[in-house]
C-alpha cells in the first residue's frame, strides 16, 4: 500500500464555502495525513496531544456543526460526501487515514466506500451497524441489563436538575447540548462526567440535524472488500449505553475481516476516556493493519 500524501500545506485553520454551508477545519500535528470528521472545535478535544507528532490530523465540521449551514438539500448523503470531498480537496490531502466517530463513522464508511482510493486506514469510533430504531432498542436493553445503581441515580438527579421549564427557556442548539451532558452516564464511564467542556463553542446547526439523523433510519453497514481495500478499525466501549457493544457482538459476523477492539473503561468516546490505551493501540493497527 503507498503511503499518504499532501499535495502542498494550507493555513492551519480556515473555512471552506459549500453550497449552504461555511465548514471550517483545523490542522494540528505532523505526520500520517489524518482526516476526522465532525467538528472543528469538538473533536480536537477527544484525542490525546501525543497523537499530533505521529499523525498530522484535519478535525473537520460536518454541516450540522457549522457556521452558517441549511439543512442538506435533495440527497443528504451526497450531500455529505462532496462536502466531505471538497473539505480534503481544500486541504490538500491525496491519502489519509480517515477517523468517525458516532454516526460520523458511519458517515466516514460511506465516504471511504464511494472514494476508496483516497482512504488508507478506516477507523470507526462508537459507530452503530444498524439503523436508529435497533440502536436505540439495544441501548435501552444494554441500560436495562448493566447499568448500576449509582449510574442511574446519577441520570435520574442530571434531569431531575434539567426540568422542561428550564429547557424551554434555552436555544435549539443550548437544549441539544444540555440534553446531551444530561445524559452523560449513558455516554461515559464515569457517570460523573460532565462533557459541557467538550462543547463550548460548537456551533450546532439545529436546522441541519434532522437531515443527518435521517441518513441512519433504516442503515445497515456493510461494504464491499474488493472495493474498500483500506484496512478497518472499529473501537467500542463495554460502557457506551447509546450504541452499546452487543451490537457488535451480532454485526460482526456478517461484516467482511476487520480489527475490533472493546475499550473496558470507556463509554461512547475510548479516544479520550482510556487515550493511552488508545493511541497505542491506533499506533500500533495504523503501523501493521492490525491491533
Amino acid at each position: 500500500m503507498d503511503p499518504p500524501s499532501v499535495q502542498r500545506r494550507p493555513s492551519p485553520s480556515g473555512v471552506v464555502r459549500v453550497p449552504g454551508a461555511t465548514l471550517g477545519y483545523r490542522i494540528e500535528g505532523s505526520g500520517l495525513p489524518t482526516l476526522v470528521l465532525g467538528s472543528s472545535v469538538y473533536y480536537p478535544r477527544t484525542f490525546a496531544a501525543d497523537l499530533r507528532a505521529k499523525l498530522r490530523m484535519a478535525f473537520v465540521d460536518q454541516r450540522h456543526f457549522a457556521q452558517n449551514a441549511d439543512a442538506a438539500a435533495g440527497d443528504p448523503l451526497e450531500t455529505y460526501l462532496t462536502d466531505i470531498e471538497a473539505l480534503r480537496a481544500a486541504i490538500g490531502f491525496e491519502r489519509m487515514a480517515l477517523i468517525g466517530h458516532s454516526h460520523h463513522g458511519n458517515l466516514a464508511l460511506e465516504y471511504a466506500k464511494r472514494y476508496p482510493q483516497r482512504v488508507t486506514h478506516l477507523v470507526l469510533i462508537g459507530a452503530t451497524p444498524v439503523g436508529v430504531a435497533d440502536t436505540l432498542a439495544a441501548g435501552v436493553a444494554y441500560w436495562a441489563a448493566h447499568a448500576s445503581a449509582d449510574r442511574r441515580a446519577a441520570l435520574q438527579r442530571n434531569w431531575a436538575r434539567l426540568t422542561p421549564a428550564a429547557l424551554g427557556r434555552m436555544s435549539a442548539a443550548a437544549g441539544f447540548v444540555a440534553g446531551y451532558v444530561a445524559d452523560g452516564p449513558k455516554y461515559w464511564y464515569d457517570p460523573a462526567y460532565d462533557a459541557s467542556g467538550l462543547w463550548q463553542d460548537v456551533p450546532i446547526a439545529t436546522q441541519a440535524l434532522p437531515g443527518f439523523r435521517a441518513l441512519f433510519v433504516d442503515y445497515v453497514m456493510r461494504w464491499n472488500p474488493g472495493e474498500l481495500r483500506a484496512p478497518v478499525l472499529v473501537v467500542a466501549g463495554r460502557h457506551d449505553y447509546v450504541v452499546p457493544p452487543t451490537l457488535w457482538d451480532a454485526a460482526r459476523p456478517t461484516l467482511p475481516p476487520h480489527t475490533y477492539h472493546l475499550f473496558e473503561r470507556s463509554g461512547h468516546t475510548p479516544q479520550l476516556e482510556e487515550s493511552a490505551c488508545f493511541d497505542r493501540l491506533l499506533g500500533t493497527w495504523l503501523r501493521t493493519g492490525s491491533g
